[in-house]
């Protein structure tokens, strides 16, 4: 089959929204898939140099020679700085709303990428040109494969689809309806929405990276041909050795925290400080490794618990140095939420923990219980979630958890985890990546 992958971000960038359409492509261009990738040439975070540069495949940047990821690959990049704490983050909520609302309505209108309705329309504009340059050129696809990013990504695989007479499938990795209900949000959904009822009705087939956004992109509009691809981690990637932590016990957590899932910090760093005060585990063997942008918000939560030195922090690390403090690390934490508004968070760090091999401690906040990361919790058996609003997984689990992990590490030395064979082949992008393939095959014949 000719492929036209159309994404926001790829590689270098290093966030999980440019790995997965990378994943992609590489797989399908090694079961023998011609593969042309159409990106932004933007980055979300940090871009990094160790990924596999023989691709087979061509990429082209929407936004031209001089956008970042061309200029990081002949090494112009002046660098990648991450995003700041708001000014206003000290102020207190009553009058911080307004403030957010007035900022928040200039961005949306205004601002910078990803969010800025301005920004979109450039890239989609540029998207569009390369679009026709193909076209003129001759090109042909049988497939247009386009994945969020955001709204352009929907217009951009629409138009490439019909310029192309291709089957046309839209990969959503999160929803872009925001869950706030203050008027910037409500003006940013008014497009979201349109945009994702137009892909709804008009593609193909739809990809989703969850089930709780599969049923969410269904209350939207009744398609029937919506199908589940994870994303996943990289199999044949080969880990580097590293010894784990001699004689401590230390979790890891690594990326930005997210302001829906900081609860579920709070929670753990409470059941930490609970175990320390009944002496069920040794404060002097107790680890909280943390490296990222989120320094601040990790600062705060474990000194309002009186554990600010057992909090390491690593500050931003580049992404080799990242996973080695994982493998280092004997639980690997991961933090997200699942809300009435907001289900089907299934992040990214998830498929990370099992990259490594360590137990998963999911942690999630929110008022609605039964998440994504609980069900596969019960299915996979990849550590323990716990649901700060679930009965069915209440504090002192979570304590006995920890508490038994540690005892392991303090006689055994090291932790006898090992992730299943199942848990491991479903969530490689080997796997996820045959079926997507398999979906191109359905929407193709679909399409005629």
């Amino acid at each position: 089959m000719n492929i036209l992958i159309i994404t926001s971000f790829f590689v270098p960038d290093s966030a999980i929204a440019a790995i997965r359409p990378y994943m992609f492509a590489k797989h399908l261009a090694e079961m023998g898939d011609n593969i042309t990738v159409l990106r932004s040439g933007e980055f979300e975070l940090a871009p990094f140099d160790e990924y596999d540069k023989n691709m087979d495949f061509e990429v082209i940047s929407a936004l031209g020679k001089n956008c970042d990821a061309e200029k990081f690959l002949r090494g112009e990049y002046e660098g990648f700085a991450p995003v700041p704490r708001g000014k206003y983050y000290f102020i207190p909520e009553k009058i911080k709303m307004p403030l957010k609302f007035i900022r928040d309505l200039k961005n949306i209108c205004f601002g910078k990428a990803p969010k800025c309705l301005d920004h979109l329309v450039t890239v989609n504009n540029c998207q569009k040109r390369v679009i026709d340059d193909l076209h003129s050129k001759g090109k042909s696809f049988d497939v247009v494969f386009s994945t969020c990013g955001t709204l352009e990504n929907i217009y951009a695989g629409r138009y490439a689809a019909r310029k192309f007479n291709a089957a046309w499938i839209m990969d959503f990795r999160d929803s872009m309806i925001m869950s706030k209900s203050l008027l910037p949000e409500y003006i940013w959904n008014i497009y979201a929405a349109r945009a994702t009822v137009c892909a709804l009705k008009e593609a193909d087939c739809i990809t989703a990276v969850s089930r709780g956004l599969c049923r969410e992109l269904r209350s939207l509009h009744p398609k029937s041909d919506i199908y589940l691809i994870y994303n996943g981690y990289d199999e044949n990637e080969e880990l580097p050795e590293v010894p784990v932590s001699k004689g401590s016990f230390d979790f890891c957590y690594t990326g930005r925290i997210y302001e829906d899932s900081k609860p579920a910090l709070i929670a753990l760093a409470k059941c930490i400080s609970d175990l320390i005060t009944r002496k069920r585990v040794d404060r002097e063997k107790i680890r909280f490794c943390y490296a990222g942008s989120s320094s601040k918000d990790f600062s705060e939560v474990f000194a309002a618990e009186g554990l600010s030195d057992i909090l390491i922090d690593r500050g931003y690390l580049s992404k080799g140095d990242t996973l080695k403090m994982q493998l280092e690390s004997d639980v690997f934490t991961v933090m997200a939420w699942n809300k009435t508004d907001s289900k089907g968070i299934l992040t990214g760090k998830f498929y990370e923990g099992i990259k490594t091999g360590k137990p998963i401690l999911a942690l999630i906040s929110g008022n609605e219980p039964d998440s994504e990361l609980l069900q596969l919790q019960k299915r996979f058996n990849y550590g323990f979630c716990h649901e700060t609003c679930n009965k069915e997984t209440p504090v002192s689990e979570l304590a006995d958890y920890i508490e038994s992990l540690y005892n392991e590490k303090m006689f055994c030395g090291r932790l006898s985890y090992t992730p299943s064979e199942e848990l491991r082949g479903t969530f490689c992008y080997g796997r996820t990546s045959q079926k997507l393939r398999s979906v191109f095959l359905k929407a193709q014949k679909k399409h005629g």
